[in-house]
């Protein structure tokens, strides 16, 4: 089987990213299983904002997908050549991040494709709908709190898409991320002591590794679960 892990961080290719991070440990873990996998940063790409032309719900081709500086289609080709996906993101404000929003901001062709079969349209913006009955992990990473938002957020978006969401985990790096938090705070005797305290570095967090890990390893075991597979069969994943 084929894993796509996707991360969801701001932050560019030569900038380290505890959320990427913990999608390889998640990946690997898969691999050990027998998993092919490959990850993106989908702030690598360009995601041009939906302005509701609302052609995609009459049948029409979505000019954004059909536009060569746009790479959405780029990335709906590699989720429809998956079997499997793994979501990754930091938590911003209690919820994904702007740049996983916008993705699915534009997944509404997609939605329509899933709606057309009950409406009888023929929906031709994508060739599919490339996360139909695909199995998803999911895994919110944060400093502290907030992460059942982000997570809740994909939750209900990949329902509607006809994905599966196996997994689900929010990994607070609290400990590694303390300073991080504090670094621009006012150097109040309290704030002073607690930035002195030893921190935990990601690759030390054993309970955030385990976390990640088993993430990957559910998504390949429900994959090659007999259930799963006879769902397939059933429902024409």
């Amino acid at each position: 089987m084929k894993i796509l892990g996707i991360c969801g961080t701001h932050k560019r290719q030569d900038q380290e990213s505890s959320s990427e991070w913990l999608l390889k440990e998640a990946l690997k873990a898969a691999e050990e299983k027998g998993a092919k996998t490959k990850s993106i940063r989908l702030i690598n790409y360009k995601i041009t904002p939906c302005f509701a032309c609302n052609k995609c719900r009459i049948g029409e081709k979505c000019p954004l997908l059909e536009d060569p500086k746009d790479d959405v289609k780029k990335i709906f080709d590699m989720i429809d050549k998956a079997d499997a996906l793994i979501f990754s993101s930091p938590t911003y404000a209690y919820q994904q991040p702007a740049v996983t929003l916008s993705l699915f901001h534009r997944v509404i062709p997609l939605h329509e494709i899933e709606r057309s079969k009950e409406w009888g349209l023929d929906i031709r913006a994508y060739k599919c709908n490339p996360f139909h009955g695909k199995p998803v992990g999911n895994m919110a990473v944060g400093a502290g709190l907030g992460m059942e938002g982000a997570l809740y957020y994909l939750f209900h978006v990949l329902k509607a898409l006809g994905a599966t969401s196996v997994i689900c985990t929010g990994i607070s790096l609290l400990e590694a991320e303390t300073k991080n938090l504090f670094a621009a705070a006012p150097m109040d005797p309290a704030i002073k002591k607690l930035l002195e305290m030893p921190g935990t570095k990601l690759e030390e967090n054993e309970c955030a590794i385990e976390l990640a890990r088993t993430v990957g390893k559910r998504v390949v075991d429900v994959y090659h679960s007999e259930v799963f597979q006879s769902l397939k069969d059933v429902l024409k994943y």
